[in-house]
């Protein structure tokens, strides 16, 4: 578990210590806190066990957008083992920074960096990172701009941007180009624009990546995969004359097509939960925690499984806020 909490006592902004605990038992332990400092703003992009207990993490500096060349490899609890030798391999580049990582038990290291200085008429493809232990230990391939980026010219940043999957091998690149944005300034960032957002959405084999099939969303808000390669996303829809602006859920099945996920009709209120956010197992096995807000007052949440989604946690308990 990761717990990011500020710190007022001793300055007159907020400073974030992000601490790790393990589970053992019915008890937590502390393993990890990141170092302080008057500028320590480190954040965990990812962590993963990689063997005999072992829990690595990269670190990137959350108040800088071209964190990149600083972000880090650490070991943060191996108990009684030797510890794993570092295979991440940052940049020499001072201009890219971090929108997604994920690492695996086998050490290999995967990034999404971003040029965090690009200008309007200047787009730079954002590119995927594979560290590998031994050697080569440094990869990089680009992913192709989007039709509308290359003929308009657009500056962008990744937004919402996630790495899927359980072996670098075979994941799901997830997210969206937000044209017209600043690179984030800490974790807030960017805010979405007003403009369509060309999706992120790639497949990578851990040699190449090809694009899967566009999502009938304008924007991808929360995605999730299951174990059978389902690709699950909640995003909004292109079409805001068919409901507005609530957002949508969609799978795509492993070779398949996108198929909609519809949201139950509540009887009390006469009307669909919105989706909030999704997780996969599989094709015939989705969650989507969705609200009903049946006044300014009354806010109810719900979590709903599978394609069908039986809600089996009603909003007509308790309410929330």
């Amino acid at each position: 578990m990761v717990l990011r909490t500020p710190d007022n006592s001793s300055r007159d902004y907020p400073f974030y210590h992000e601490r790790v605990f393990r589970l053992g038992g019915a008890r937590w332990t502390r393993v990890h806190q990141a170092p302080e400092g008057d500028h320590a703003e480190d954040l965990y992009q990812d962590l993963w066990d990689q063997g005999s207990g072992c829990l690595v993490g990269l670190l990137v500096d959350n108040e800088d957008a071209t964190n990149a060349w600083t972000a880090r490899q650490e070991v943060l609890d191996c108990p009684g083992q030797p510890a794993p030798r570092p295979s991440y391999k940052a940049t020499n580049e001072k201009t890219y920074g971090i929108a997604a990582a994920r690492g695996w038990r086998s050490g290999d290291v995967l990034a999404l960096e971003a040029h965090a200085a690009m200008k309007e008429g200047e787009p730079a493809p954002v590119r995927l990172v594979l560290s590998r232990p031994g050697r080569p230990d440094r990869t990089e391939i680009l992913l192709p701009l989007p039709p509308e980026i290359r003929r308009d010219r657009r500056k962008f940043y990744p937004c919402d941007t996630r790495l899927l999957g359980e072996s670098p091998t075979d994941v799901y690149v997830v997210g969206n180009h937000e044209l017209g944005v600043e690179a984030p300034q800490g974790v807030y960032g960017p805010y979405p624009s007003e403009e369509t957002s060309p999706p992120l959405l790639f497949h990578f084999d851990g040699t190449a990546v090809s694009e899967m099939p566009a999502p009938p969303t304008r924007r991808i808000l929360n995605a999730a995969r299951g174990q059978d390669g389902t690709l699950v996303i909640l995003g909004l829809p292109r079409d805001a004359s068919r409901g507005g602006k609530a957002p949508e859920v969609w799978a795509l099945p492993r070779g398949g097509a996108w198929v909609q996920v519809q949201m139950p009709v509540d009887p009390e209120v006469k009307a669909a939960y919105t989706p909030k956010s999704v997780a996969a197992r599989s094709l015939s096995d989705i969650w989507v925690v969705g609200v009903h807000e049946k006044s300014e007052r009354d806010r109810r949440l719900a979590l709903f499984r599978s394609h069908r989604l039986t809600e089996i946690a009603p909003g007509s308990g308790p309410t929330h806020r």
